[in-house]
């Protein structure tokens, strides 16, 4: 297996993105620490990857604040001695037109997003930089590439993702620690569905995206799983997009509307 007895750590583990990736790190032979703010859930997963053979914990963390972060890299240090891989896809999206923003809204978003991103890095990087090796992997977003409308902090959080992902790689490629992000599109998730009021405005969307179907959670694992790998051993400071084609299909678009008449 390609990460065997490899320690990694996922933020907002409990469900969605996060919880495919533990799972697929687990099935790859990493010992995994699931992390969420959501402690029943996390320890649910935790479970599930104990039995199959492998270390696993689960703790309650609020990334946004550095105690909390600092315990929960603690807790891991403790566990398994080391950390090999730090995967953060804890996120939350709210939204809103940007005149309507509310100030709490914004700053939540943009602590959980992007604050919650930098002190997990920074914390659990401290220790590779101990190690001289080291891999992290940020879950961003298609929003932080284009702005997404009516998405309130969310794509200026996710866009900070991705040049604290680009300055991390610079800045710790001295210590073999890689960087990088990946950037889903629309991926079938509660997150995606909560943003949608009816089953009607989740198929037009759909039928925006080249490909016809959201992404599935499982598929962004793989990704996340491949950067993690020695497969991607020469690659840090890229965010790799899984989006279906969508940032690429204005003129899709076009025909779509010009065949609706």
């Amino acid at each position: 297996m390609n990460l065997e007895n490899r320690a990694a750590i996922v933020t907002g583990g409990a469900q969605g993105i996060g919880e495919a990736v533990c799972l697929r790190l687990a099935r790859e032979g990493a010992h995994v620490l699931v992390a969420d703010n959501q402690p029943q859930k996390a320890r649910q997963v935790s479970d599930e990857i104990a039995s199959m053979g492998n270390r696993s914990s689960s703790m309650e963390v609020d990334v946004s604040v550095k105690q909390s972060v600092e315990e929960m890299v603690d807790n891991t240090l403790k566990l398994f001695g080391k950390i090999d891989i730090l995967v953060n896809a804890a996120g939350i999206f709210i939204s809103s037109p940007i005149e309507d923003i509310k100030e709490e809204d914004w700053d939540r978003v943009i602590a959980i997003n992007l604050k919650g991103t930098f002190l997990c890095s920074q914390i659990a990087g401290k220790e590779m930089i101990k190690q001289k090796n080291g891999n992290i992997v940020n879950v961003s977003s298609i929003a932080g590439k284009y702005p997404a409308i009516y998405s309130g902090a969310y794509s200026p959080s996710k866009a900070g993702v991705l040049l604290l992902t680009q300055m991390m790689a610079v800045e710790w490629a001295k210590h073999g620690i890689r960087v990088n992000a990946v950037c889903p599109g629309p991926t079938d998730t509660a997150m995606i569905r909560d943003a949608f009021d009816s089953e009607e405005r989740l198929n037009r969307r759909k039928k925006a995206i080249p490909l016809n179907r959201f992404a599935t959670s499982d598929e962004i694992a793989g990704a996340v799983f491949y950067l993690c790998s020695d497969e991607a051993g020469f690659v840090t400071g890229e965010s790799l997009v899984i989006d279906g084609g969508s940032i690429k299909s204005m003129f899709y678009l076009m025909e779509q509307l010009r065949e609706s008449g």
